[in-house]
């Protein structure tokens, strides 16, 4: 018998109890009501067992939810700081390549420039050179010019 139908059972027999005249008092059979707490008293330890039973499985469900839940959110940390350094090294070397190629670029400016200079510097010398030579030609031609006058001059005098 359950719990519930012995605690009926004791409000049936408070209910069906005579009353003491000028009062709200009954007279209950004692030895009736004795037994029936008694199967109340062997009855309810199982059910308080089973009830510390679920108290005690809703606790170690929660512990156990907790502690999942605490390994989610380790991962989950984890996973975002994993993600977070990743985006920190992708980011450091997109600056370093960034920096290689604004460094190659000029680099690469110096050299034009340092050629050109080169250039400029070796077309004044090539003409510098080509008009000196043209200056020694000229001065040869024109002392070639002076013997051909002087030679001239002595044909026609002769």
């Amino acid at each position: 018998m359950d719990i519930l139908q012995i605690i009926e059972e004791i409000e049936d027999l408070i209910d069906e109890a005579s009353t003491v005249p000028f009062s709200k008092k009954v007279m209950v059979d004692s030895d009736e009501l004795f037994q029936l707490l008694q199967q109340v008293r062997q009855n309810l330890p199982e059910e308080i067992r089973q009830a510390q039973w679920i108290n005690e499985e809703k606790d170690r469900i929660m512990a156990e939810a907790e502690r999942d839940a605490d390994a989610i959110k380790d991962e989950a940390k984890k996973e975002s700081d994993k993600i977070i350094q990743d985006a920190k090294e992708t980011f450091n070397q997109m600056i370093n390549e960034h920096e290689v190629t604004k460094k190659a670029n000029q680099y690469g400016e110096e050299i034009v420039s340092k050629a050109e200079q080169n250039a400029r510097t070796l077309k004044l010398q090539s003409v510098t050179y080509v008009d000196e030579m043209l200056g020694v030609t000229q001065d040869r031609l024109k002392e070639l010019l002076d013997v051909l006058e002087e030679n001239r001059n002595e044909l026609r005098d002769n």
